[in-house]
């Protein structure tokens, strides 16, 4: 293919301007001494898809669970808060710009980009919480300990000074596994080799699909082009369809030209298997099934399994240190609790069927289910499965009078003699 020769002779040299990639006649390889992992930051990492597309779904999975507010009696029984001040700070609003979805999208992205999520928390003329504001620049949070064992935090300012050091009781925080207490460990800075190499193979599949050939098929001769009005002609054509805009485009040569396919290179090929290979990796990083970064299985029953998986291992811990932190600041008789049944509200079937196997266990009330189905409460709705064989409703204080109606009185033991031979 002398044609091929002769157009990209000129090309045969290594371009190392971008990071981690070496382009060598045409081809694209990934050189893991430039890819500058020992680098590489939080911001860098939002560029690679995988780690955008892992943190997103991350944050609003979390973000679209909403909280709820319960008030305990001295006999420990509760009921949900429906209204005021302590309900809107802990479960709607945590301060004037934000609302909780949005707080919560915000505290699962930096707690996934830095292992921690920083809030200083305003308080009121009488020392009770009156806001949460987070902290915008979330890195240019330091904690350290002082010589008594007391933890503290400072931030350090856009000119690069520390500012004055916060107490732990200023601050609500969230911060993931730490090595000494106190200083969380970022998940980035951590699998940096990882998203370096990540990094290098988008850059090189970006200069493949941006300089590589991307029409079905071409046209080619072995013979010798000496005209070179027609050689520069054809080559004009054929940068047409270089990149992008050659999808779906036939290329037309000249001079005794026959069809051929054009494919992928060996190299080309390899470098989408080892993309595949990365996105794996760094979905478990962030513990993100691949089905929901479009890659993995597809199956109804494999998807339902990986979600419940999901849930468990890797949003409801972060859920537990939110719940935990939250009721620091709440009153003594009352609780911040997630509606984790608000999980399966993407699959309408599934959370009716989560809150039907709720209600026929005696967990949940008819009203309680119909209030996480969103419907409305109903006349006589309070009542409880207190039978599962049949399914009977009732309260629990009338159980035995409903199982006397339903099964008749309890046979009397008197005038047995239980000791007769």
């Amino acid at each position: 293919m002398s044609l091929f020769r002769r157009w990209f002779k000129g090309n045969q040299k290594t371009d190392t301007s971008t990071d981690g990639v070496k382009m060598s006649n045409g081809a694209t390889i990934i050189d893991l001494s430039k890819s500058s992992t020992s680098e590489y930051d939080e911001s860098k990492a939002l560029k690679i898809e995988a780690v955008y597309s892992c943190l997103r779904d991350k944050s609003e999975t979390l973000g679209r669970i909403p909280l709820n507010l319960y008030e305990y009696d001295v006999k420990g029984n509760r009921k949900r808060v429906t209204g005021g001040r302590e309900l809107r700070l802990m479960t709607q609003q945590p301060n004037d710009y934000m609302t909780m979805q949005e707080f919560l999208e915000f505290l699962t992205m930096s707690y996934d980009r830095y292992g921690a999520f920083y809030a200083y928390i305003v308080r009121n003329d009488r020392g009770k919480p009156a806001g949460l504001i987070p902290f915008r620049y979330q890195g240019n949070i330091h904690p350290s300990m002082d010589v008594n064992g007391n933890v503290y935090y400072v931030y350090t300012r856009n000119d690069g000074k520390p500012g004055d050091p916060f107490r732990l009781e200023d601050l609500f925080i969230i911060k993931n596994m730490t090595t000494d207490g106190f200083t969380p460990l970022s998940p980035i800075k951590q699998t940096a080799n990882n998203l370096g190499v990540a990094y290098a193979q988008e850059q090189s599949y970006l200069e493949m699909q941006t300089n590589g050939v991307t029409a079905s098929m071409a046209l080619a001769t072995d013979a010798v082009f000496k005209d070179d009005n027609a050689y520069n002609r054809l080559k004009n054509d054929w940068d047409k369809y270089k990149g992008p805009q050659g999808r779906g485009q036939v290329p037309i040569l000249e001079n005794g030209v026959k069809p051929v396919n054009l494919k992928l290179t060996p190299v080309e090929t390899e470098l989408l298997k080892h993309s595949e290979f990365t996105i794996t990796r760094i979905c478990r990083t962030f513990g993100v099934p691949l089905h929901r970064v479009g890659f993995g299985s597809d199956k109804a029953q494999d998807v339902f399994d990986l979600d419940e998986a999901y849930f468990c291992n890797h949003i409801d811990p972060i859920m537990l240190k939110i719940e935990a932190a939250l009721n620091k600041l709440t009153a003594t008789n009352t609780r911040v609790e997630f509606n984790r049944y608000a999980f399966y509200k993407g699959s309408p079937w599934r959370l009716a069927e989560k809150v039907d196997k709720a209600v026929k266990g005696g967990l949940l009330s008819i009203n309680e289910g119909r209030e996480i189905l969103g419907l409305e409460p109903i006349l006589g709705g309070d009542v409880f499965a207190i039978d599962n064989n049949n399914v009977v409703y009732g309260t629990w204080d009338n159980l035995e009078a409903v199982k006397e109606q339903l099964y008749g009185p309890k046979p009397s033991n008197s005038g047995v003699n239980n000791n007769a031979n």
